[in-house]
């Protein structure tokens, strides 16, 4: 099969991007034998294609209009032996609107492929394709965000499009996709029928190579970055010293980020060696919020807060904690979880996206029977206290790694569409 896969809304994303789905999803699909490309937000720049190999690093720049017969490369190369083993990354002059994007010139491409994989239901772009009768039987969704109490102005935002546009034409039976349980119980709300829930993926080459250059000591110039400070003033960069939890993600509501702060006051009022890293930002006001009550602890080395790391630092975070803590209310992907699975670290989690498709409670991680601070409060002592348990998550932890691909992914996509035995010739 030929599939484009078209990520309608914006912002501009470097080709280099650190797990994009739909990039990560087309070399699956080209590993499985089939072609695809992907389109991206290009904003009001001309069109141009970057060709990226297939299980290489390299990427081909070709400073062109798409597919202009004055193309030339001018950077790398394709493997000579296999020149087809290559995804085309489309950033595509277009319009920001609706919440989404609309691209000018995607029109005159889409009617060569077999698949049509649009983001999310209710973009105007993905509407376009899999409504109208010419294009509905190619449109695939591709849906990870859903509606939860605290992203009302995402709910607010599909109410609108529910009854006017998706109110003009609809399209039931439209092959959808979901990352978690929650998306697809979304699509089932807004009447979709013919939904799958196929999980997410983690770009584990480049994992793989962060880790190879931070065992060879490419990456350990952290001293100077935000992080590498912030673990310097707290004394924290003594490995083996503390038990540490790691809480990353985005400091607002839907991280519940409050609640994990009364996690590690209880657990930092009870034990002396227990450490927390916070890392992440958020709107300036809440994020004030957070860092008043992380003061007292950040003070005495107890709580070390970075708003962001390098991705050159992500092995040696990994490699200083005992437990991820993942209190998020809503995750819409759950990168963090299979991030920690990754790097065999135990998680206490909610079921939110991620959880639902790879933690099994006291096998591989823990989940907590509520969202209530004395049971998570229990999961985190029993993790503190018992090495045994930790040891046997992390072997369980290991043994999962497989699972984290895009190529599962993938699989699980090709299974559900017909045609899935054409391949590429």
């Amino acid at each position: 099969m030929n599939i484009l896969i078209i990520r309608t809304e914006g912002p501009k994303i470097p080709i280099d991007t650190y797990n994009v789905p739909e990039i990560e999803l087309a070399k699956a699909f080209v590993r499985a034998g089939h072609q695809a490309d992907v389109v991206l937000y290009g904003g009001m720049d001309d069109d141009r294609t970057q060709l990226v190999p297939v299980n290489d690093t390299g990427v081909v720049i070709y400073d062109e209009k798409l597919l202009g017969d004055d193309a030339y490369v001018r950077e790398g190369d394709i493997d000579t032996e296999d020149p087809d083993r290559f995804i085309s990354v489309y950033y595509l002059s277009s319009l920001k609107a609706m919440g989404g994007c609309i691209f000018f010139s995607l029109g005159s491409m889409v009617s060569g492929y077999d698949r049509l994989m649009v983001r999310g239901y209710d973009r105007f772009t993905s509407w376009l394709y899999y409504s109208d009768r010419k294009w509905r039987d190619k449109a695939v969704i591709y849906q990870e965000a859903y509606e939860y109490g605290a992203n009302r102005g995402y709910g607010r935002k599909c109410i609108f499009f529910d009854k006017t546009i998706l109110k003009i034409r609809n399209a039931p039976n439209t092959l959808c996709f979901a990352v978690s349980d929650k998306a697809a119980e979304f699509l089932k709300s807004k009447g979709f029928e013919n939904v799958h829930t196929v999980g997410y993926g983690l770009d584990t080459d480049t994992l793989d190579e962060t880790i190879e250059a931070d065992e060879a000591g490419a990456g350990s110039g952290s001293a100077g970055t935000e992080f590498g400070r912030a673990l310097k003033k707290a004394g924290a960069d003594r490995a083996g010293e503390f038990f540490t939890f790691l809480f990353a993600g985005r400091l607002g509501t839907e991280s519940n980020v409050k609640f994990a702060l009364d996690l590690a006051d209880r657990m930092l009022t009870a034990h002396e060696d227990v450490r927390f890293v916070f890392i992440g930002d958020g709107d300036r006001i809440y994020k004030s919020e957070c860092l008043s009550r992380m003061r007292k602890w950040m003070d005495r080395g107890r709580i070390t807060y970075a708003s962001s790391v390098r991705m050159s630092e992500i092995p040696s975070v990994y490699r200083m904690t005992d437990c991820v803590i993942h209190p998020d209310i809503y995750d819409p992907a759950g990168r963090m979880i299979y991030e920690a699975v990754y790097f065999g670290v135990p998680v206490i989690t909610g079921n939110t996206a991620g959880a639902d498709i790879l933690i099994r409670n006291e096998i591989n991680g823990i989940v907590p029977e509520d969202m209530t601070l004395v049971s998570w409060t229990n999961a985190a002592e029993k993790i503190y206290s018992d090495v045994n348990l930790r040891n046997r998550l992390k072997v369980a932890l290991l043994d999962d790694r497989d699972r984290l691909k895009w190529d599962n992914v993938a699989a699980r996509m090709l299974k559900a569409m017909p045609g899935k035995d054409r391949k590429q010739k």
